[in-house]
C-alpha cells in the first residue's frame, strides 16, 4: 500500500483504533507499507492490516491504515488482498494457551492422584 497523497501523511492506528504513528513522504518517512489483509471495522470503513506493526512511536500488536487514504502499488495483481479472518488472532491465541494450561494442570493432578492411590497413600 502507498499513500494517495505522496506529499501528505496517513495516520497508522493500533488494534484499539488509537494512533501509533504515520506514513509520510520520503526521504524521512515511509510512504508505503506491506499489508496482510483488509477488514471492515471502525465506522464501518475498510482498513488494511500492516504486515509489521513495529517501528512506530507507540508499540502495538497490530497496525492499520485507512483504505480510503491508501492504494495498492500494483493494482490488478494476480493475488488480491484477502479479507482478514474474523476475531483477533492475539486474543484467540491467548485463550487457546490458557485452555491448554488448564487442561495440562488437570491432567497432572489426575496423574498425581492415580500414582498416590497406587502407592496406597491416598
Amino acid at each position: 500500500m502507498t499513500m494517495n497523497d505522496p506529499n501528505g501523511h496517513v495516520t497508522v492506528y493500533n488494534e484499539d483504533h488509537l494512533p501509533i504513528g504515520q506514513l509520510g513522504p520520503s526521504p524521512y518517512e515511509s510512504p508505503s507499507v506491506n499489508v496482510t489483509c483488509r477488514r471492515k471495522a471502525w465506522d464501518d470503513l475498510y482498513w488494511y492490516r500492516l504486515l509489521n506493526p513495529e517501528g512506530f512511536p507507540f508499540p502495538a500488536d497490530e497496525a492499520y491504515v485507512g483504505a480510503d487514504e491508501t492504494h495498492e502499488l500494483n493494482p490488478g495483481q494476480p493475488y488480491p488482498i484477502p479479507d482478514c479472518a474474523s476475531g483477533c488472532p492475539i486474543k484467540i491465541a491467548q485463550a487457546a494457551g490458557a485452555g491448554l494450561l488448564v487442561i495440562g494442570g488437570a491432567a497432572a493432578a489426575a496423574a498425581w492422584r492415580r500414582r498416590a492411590r497406587s502407592l496406597g497413600t491416598a
